[in-house]
Order: C-alpha cells, then structure tokens, then sequence
C-alpha cells in the first residue's frame, strides 16, 4: 500500500482494510504507540489474543525467530500479529536481506509489524534502513509519524477538554504548549488534569500554572529569559532547582544551548529583514513555534556581539563538562556568571 499518512491509516483501520506488514516509526511517540494498540485490538482482541499475538524486543530477540512466529497459523481462523519493537536492521546485511525475501511472501494469515520506540531508524541517510524501510513500502506500509505542528496540538488540547466539559482557548493552549513541551502524552495528562480542576469552568493561565508540569525546556527557557535580563537571583534559582531535579547536565546545558540559538537566528532573520517565524521554514520547529517567539523577544535585549560571546561561553562549558572530570555543577554556574555578566557588558577577562 505504500508510504501512508494517519489518516489513510485511520481508513484502513476503519474499513477493516489493514496491509500484511507495517514499518512504524518517527518522532511521536504518543501516536506511534496509539496506533501500534488501535491494529493490535483490530486484529486479536478476544479470547484468543495470548494464541495469536506474538510481541518481541527486538534488541533481544533474533530476526529469524521473530519470522518463525511470523509463519505460524492463528487460532480459530483468525489474525497472527507480529509486533516486534525496535530490530536494529542496520546492525546486519544479512538481517536486511532475510527481511526483505520475507515480505515477499508473507501468509495470508500474518500481519507484521516493526515499530521503533526508543530506537530512530534514519532512512535518509543510511543504506540498510533505507532498504528495508523501501521494502515494506512496496509490500506492505510505512508510516512516518512526525510531530505535530503548534497548530495541530492546538486543536488537540481544545477538542480534548471540551469533550472533558472544560474550555481551553486557543491561546491559553498555546501557552499551555510552551509550559509542558509538545509531547503529545504529557499534554494529554495535563489536559485531563486542568479539566478535572476547572469542572466545567475555563482554564485559565493561571490554572495552568499552579498544576502543569514545567518541562524541561520551559525551565530552561525561564534560566534563559533571567539570563538575558540580569536577573542573577532568578538564574541561580532555577538552576538550583534542576540540580535538584536531578536533570542531566548535558541536557541542561544542550537546552540553554539551545535557547541562545534560537535567539542568534532570530536576530540574524530579522537582520536580513525576515520575520522571525520564517525561521521555522530552515529549521526543524515543527510543535516549537513558541521557542521562536520566546526568541524573538529576547534577543531584542542582546547584540550579535553578545549572542556570539554567549555561545562561546556554551560550547566551552560544553567541552569541559564531556571531556574533563570536572564538577558538573561548578561548570554550569560559572558558564551562568559569564552568561550574566555578557548580558550586562561587563567584561570578565
């Protein structure tokens, strides 16, 4: 059936029209899941599910035993589903080519699926996840689910807390959004959250800030905007706070990477007379349009002169914290300090 999007997807679930094989990956991992249960309930819900349903790790379980269950016969004359999450294909020629011979021919009686959680099979640019991501497409389906768009996840937290009897509106989603990230799940559980505490009423900001779960990047994003303004109380204080959230350094310091290059992109965009949103057309802001707001009002406050010295400071920071045994936290506040004094053009050297 070839490469496919959620909705023909959705159809074929709908029209009991599924293909014999499905390669499942991307960056949603909400959908990816929600979808993987949606065929397996299609196909073996019932009495015969622990019959009929065969489900391996992949990073532990051989090529050639997965496809022996492949080959078995269902139950009572009905559907043999094969759920194998996360074969490392580009571990293995051989794997690939016994793949590929199998999709074939699959039984009559199989569907297969591969589908990839925590493991990102890069089919641009490796030849093996290529081959076999290609195969699937011509025997079966692939489907990519990328992240949604801010637009997208608008609509999905409105809808979702309307038909929970509470109202959300768009821009108080969108603020909800640059509060907890754009993971679909963790936005799901807020909006069942908000909605259970508003009862009716509409969410509010301030709702949303008394019970959504700041996720790391909106912390980031809050050490960033004290960063820009001098606030050196602030600063500290949510670093504090992550250290004692015990989140990994490296993360803490790609995520204040991040914010400053979003600010230095910004700045160039609106440089060369572009409107900052334009940015998300060359770079990958697919579910963050908000990080290209927050940037384009704090870059206001910093030269160029200053976004580059401040990503200078970063990546040092960041060579000292991946080659050298150096306290993490000794490294990162006194990246912090130089970061505070860029930000009030004091020089430090």
């Amino acid at each position: 059936m070839g490469r496919i999007d959620e909705k023909e997807l959705k159809m074929q679930l709908k029209n009991d029209n599924l293909s014999k094989a499905y390669f499942i990956y991307g960056e949603e991992s909400y959908l990816k899941e929600y979808y993987v249960s949606k065929i397996r309930a299609k196909l073996v819900s019932g009495s015969f599910e622990e019959f009929n349903l065969h489900r391996f790790d992949g990073k532990q379980v051989p090529v050639d035993d997965i496809l022996k269950d492949a080959d078995l016969l269902p139950m009572m004359g009905g559907c043999n589903l094969v759920l194998a999450c996360d074969y490392p294909f580009d571990k293995s020629e051989n794997d690939c080519k016994e793949i590929k011979e199998y999709l074939t021919d699959i039984p009559e009686t199989t569907v297969l699926v591969f589908w990839y959680n925590s493991l990102e099979p890069d089919v641009k640019k490796s030849a093996r996840w290529k081959g076999v991501e290609a195969a699937f497409a011509k025997y079966g389906s692939s489907i990519s689910f990328s992240r949604k768009s801010e637009t997208d996840l608008v609509k999905l937290l409105v809808s979702g807390c309307r038909k929970r009897g509470a109202e959300l509106s768009q821009n108080n989603a969108r603020y909800l959004i640059s509060v907890s990230g754009c993971d679909i799940k963790t936005l799901l559980n807020e909006v069942q959250k908000l909605s259970a505490f508003a009862n009716g009423a509409e969410i509010t900001n301030e709702m949303i800030d008394k019970l959504a779960v700041k996720c790391l990047q909106a912390r980031i994003y809050d050490l960033s905007n004290a960063v820009v303004r001098g606030n050196y109380d602030k600063a500290y204080a949510v670093l504090d706070s992550l250290f004692a959230a015990k989140e990994d350094p490296v993360k803490v310091l790609s995520a204040i990477s991040g914010c400053f290059v979003d600010m230095y992109r910004v700045k160039c965009a609106k440089t060369a007379g572009m409107p900052f949103d334009d940015v998300a057309s060359y770079f990958n802001y697919r579910g963050r349009e908000f990080a290209l707001k927050n940037a384009s009002r704090d870059s206001a406050a910093l030269s160029f002169d200053q976004l580059r010295r401040s990503l200078d400071v970063i990546m040092l920071a960041d060579n000292g914290l991946k080659s050298t045994s150096a306290d993490s936290r000794l490294i990162l506040e006194e990246m912090l300090v130089k970061l505070l004094l860029i930000s009030k053009e004091v020089r430090y050297d």
